[in-house]
């Protein structure tokens, strides 16, 4: 049968086309979206009773501690809720030149070209180290492949169930909702090869490569604050029940107390050195990329704040 020209150049055109579409392959995050969402509410439910617990009793170390309960849940809180981000914004491309791994804010680009291997979980014959947010139905970190070497995980299946994608450098555990359809699709486009030379790359959240979390002198700083921050409040929340109902808040020149005051009067002091903290560090932030040298000034000025409340602090407890 005779095709004009033209018509065959469009039949060509169409399956070029095709060929070439990234298609995307969906995820099944429904059970890590359950477990997860279950595991945020289980934490809410328990810093609820601890905070309740808290205001039933008078300030004392045991508030302290539950302070401190609930100040890390918060900021597990925060990690769990960028976890279930990234789950929800997760599915894999796939066209002749790449597969893409696409989890919330993270991307990662695999050239066809530099896949050199591709098997199942069911291959596995040892058991496979992951470190990283894991939990049914979510399985995402670093690891460590007996037969593939270092791999990154990106899955919401568990590593028998997952397909491994094996690469020079690295192994890429993922788990598409149907991995038969997806293996064929990608043995198909490697067939095929590829249009154009992709880059293997990773793109991660911005605020992942923030100087600051290679800066050694500012975290020491930060935490030095954070430390003694949290070492005046227990402190003085340990002492609290055995103060008694007034205390000496200032002193005169002679050393002598010329103005009483409530025992809670004594929490003024770390709030000072909260509000002090949080000026200096967000100041320190805004600098930090530009003036590194400023704002280790403004976070070691933080801590000089610190040693003068504790200065503070002692000097009203041994007058007690």
């Amino acid at each position: 049968m005779y095709l004009p020209p033209t018509v065959l150049a469009g039949i060509i055109f169409r399956v070029i086309q095709v060929d070439n579409t990234m298609a995307k392959w969906k995820i099944n995050t429904r059970k890590g979206l359950i477990v997860g969402i279950a595991i945020l509410v289980l934490i809410l439910a328990v810093d609820g009773v601890l905070i309740w617990l808290a205001t039933q009793r008078p300030v004392s170390i045991g508030t302290f501690f539950i302070g401190m309960a609930v100040l890390i849940s918060i900021g597990f809180l925060g990690l769990m809720g960028y976890w279930l981000y990234g789950l929800m914004k997760s599915d894999y491309s796939l066209d002749r030149n790449a597969l893409v791994i696409h989890w919330g804010t993270t991307e990662q680009t695999i050239p066809l070209h530099q896949i050199t291997r591709v098997f199942s979980g069911d291959e596995l014959t040892e058991k496979v180290r992951l470190t990283g947010s894991v939990w049914p139905g979510h399985f995402v970190g670093y690891g460590e492949i007996p037969e593939a070497g270092s791999a990154l995980f990106y899955a919401t299946a568990a590593p028998r169930d997952q397909v491994f994608v094996v690469t020079p450098g690295l192994t890429y555990g993922i788990s598409p909702a149907d991995p038969d359809a997806f293996l064929e699709s990608l043995t198909q486009r490697m067939q095929m090869g590829p249009t154009q030379v992709a880059e293997q790359t990773s793109k991660r959240p911005s605020f992942l490569s923030w100087r600051i979390w290679r800066d050694r002198p500012s975290l020491i700083l930060l935490g030095m604050n954070c430390v003694v921050l949290l070492a005046l409040v227990g402190l003085l929340s340990y002492r609290l029940p055995s103060l008694p109902n007034l205390i000496p808040m200032h002193f005169s020149p002679a050393g002598e107390a010329d103005r009483m005051g409530a025992r809670s009067n004594i929490f003024v002091l770390p709030v000072i050195s909260i509000l002090t903290l949080i000026l200096n560090v967000t100041l320190g932030f805004v600098l930090q990329q530009r003036e590194r040298i400023a704002s280790y000034l403004l976070w070691g000025g933080a801590f000089f704040v610190q040693l003068l409340v504790w200065a503070a602090a002692i000097g009203i407890l041994t007058q007690v």
